[in-house]
């Protein structure tokens, strides 16, 4: 269960949300920096790198990968090759180039070093390395070839069933479905072929909780030891929860299951060690990669801890930052608009009487080119966007009360309000308003700690010629693409035209 946990983080995505906790106002300010920077930043660098941050390079490709990861959080990708993925770009440079000065800062303080960090590692290496020994020795390829398909047909299916290409590839994963799960069921016997492994049952045991110590031995592999401590985090019941008492499994057979899955997987871990796959390339890559996102985590957490505002500080921060934290009053409005005071009060008198209504008002005699459709209704306005004449009007007018005639630069105005929605977040006793406070406190904090390693601490170079060679070649690319689409017999052509089949006649 421990291990699982981590086999989840997605290295690039965690990257892309780490440094997307950053105001976007600080965003663009920061994007800013990049476009004044890069042109006095023209140092020959190797194809495809378009900043450095100290020794830690970031290409091009990099930042397509982060864009193409947004999707999964929600965020919109622009064409490629248009003005708008560039910016797009020019945006996720700054935030990586963030993402590596928290980075350096972190390896300059230590952070990697920290007994939490480590052993995150190790949980996490190990979780590569088990895989990696599962899929390619415990597993590997599971060949088949037509021979055995040829006697899976005669012996399975009925002879009136023609083995064609498709029935053949059916077959086949028929086949290796079969072997795949025979494998897996023997791999536990396989796995400890040879490996004296032992289960203190007694220690096991839910009985045990009360007295058992994190030191006593649960169960021993060959000569190793498998402590509580090792395991209790697997033992953990589904009422569990970090801030209360450890809550374990009742059921012993339950534990009994995770303990064996941890022997397996710290098995197939040192199995992998021996085999030297803590060498191979994608081991590599992929440790690489959660080492760097995961200590930004911790150093980044580190900070926040140690910026835990006072009560001073954050009543101040609120009161700094109203505009972002609250959320004003907002009326839905129906409005009519004429030329003179005259007009509005005849008009007005009428509505007052129950000659006509504030819609017909407003179809048959607003300024407004849209009040036919609309009939006056202005949706939702918020307090302190219209004209300052109509605001405070407004914002003191009963609901379904038709107002007074009030002038502002459009003409003058009859106003009725539909509905209110109250304001939100202006109370900084609430608990919603001081969490919303803090985060904007902290990601304040982030921001300014970020744009001073910039400033101050570490070199930041970049690369804007290489950056503009890749949006053209992009340009170019989906240019080359549109033409060749054009170009008769292309495949673009084709496949309109079997889609036309699809498409049914226009009625006559």
């Amino acid at each position: 269960m421990q291990y699982q946990s981590f086999i989840k983080v997605i290295s690039t995505l965690s990257i892309f949300l780490l440094i997307a906790s950053c105001s976007n106002e600080a965003s663009e300010q920061s994007s800013q920096r990049v476009e004044q920077q890069a042109p006095a930043q023209q140092v020959t660098e190797a194809e495809g790198v378009i900043a450095r941050v100290g020794d830690e390079k970031i290409t091009f490709s990099q930042l397509n990968t982060m864009l193409n990861s947004s999707a999964m959080v929600g965020l919109s990708i622009p064409a490629l090759g248009t003005p708008k993925r560039n910016q797009v770009i020019i945006t996720l440079l700054d935030k990586a180039i963030s993402a590596n000065l928290l980075y350096l800062d972190a390896k300059e303080k230590g952070a990697d070093r920290l007994t939490t960090y480590v052993s995150d590692m190790k949980k996490f290496e190990d979780v590569v390395l088990l895989n990696m020994y599962r899929s390619k020795v415990m597993i590997g390829e599971i060949p088949v070839s037509q021979e055995e398909v040829l006697a899976y047909y005669k012996s399975n299916i009925s002879p009136e069933s023609e083995l064609n290409d498709d029935s053949k590839l059916a077959i086949e994963a028929m086949i290796r479905k079969q072997r795949l799960t025979e494998l897996k069921n023997s791999m536990r016997e396989r796995l400890r072929a040879g490996v004296d492994v032992k289960i203190n049952e007694d220690v096991l045991s839910s009985k045990s909780d009360a007295g058992r110590s994190d030191a006593d031995i649960v169960a021993t592999i060959d000569d190793k030891r498998v402590t509580w401590s090792d395991v209790k985090v697997q033992m953990r019941g589904a009422d569990y929860r970090a801030t209360l008492a450890e809550f374990y499994l009742d059921n012993d057979e339950e534990r009994m299951l995770r303990l064996q899955e941890y022997i397996d997987n710290r098995l197939l871990a040192d199995k992998a060690l021996a085999a030297g796959m803590d060498k191979d390339p994608e081991f590599i890559r992929q440790t690489s990669e959660y080492r760097k996102t995961h200590l930004i985590n911790v150093h980044r957490g580190n900070l926040i801890e140690k910026w835990q505002p006072s009560e001073d500080e954050l009543k101040t921060a609120f009161v700094d930052n109203m505009d972002k934290i609250s959320i004003p009053e907002a009326r839905k409005v129906q409005m009519v608009v004429v030329k003179t005071k005259e007009e509005a009060e005849s008009i007005k008198a009428e509505i007052d009487s129950g000659k006509i209504t504030m819609f017909q008002a407003a179809q048959q005699y607003s300024l407004d080119p849209n009040a036919k459709s609309t009939l006056g209704e202005m949706g939702w306005v918020s307090q302190g966007t219209g004209y300052s004449e109509l605001d405070d009007f407004t914002f003191n007018l009963e609901p379904e009360v038709v107002s007074d005639p009030v002038e502002s630069p459009a003409g003058w105005h009859l106003v009725k309000v539909l509905d209110v929605n109250d304001a939100q977040y202006q109370d900084f006793d609430d608990p919603q308003v001081r969490n919303v406070t803090l985060r904007l406190y902290m990601q304040n904090k982030l921001n300014d700690y970020v744009i001073d390693l910039r400033k101050n601490h570490f070199e930041v170079a970049v690369y804007e010629d290489e950056l503009n060679r890749h949006f053209q070649k992009e340009a170019d690319f989906i240019a080359a693409l549109t033409v060749k689409a054009k170009e008769q017999g292309s495949i673009t052509e084709q496949r309109l035209d079997s889609l036309q089949k699809y498409i049914p006649p226009p009625a006559e």
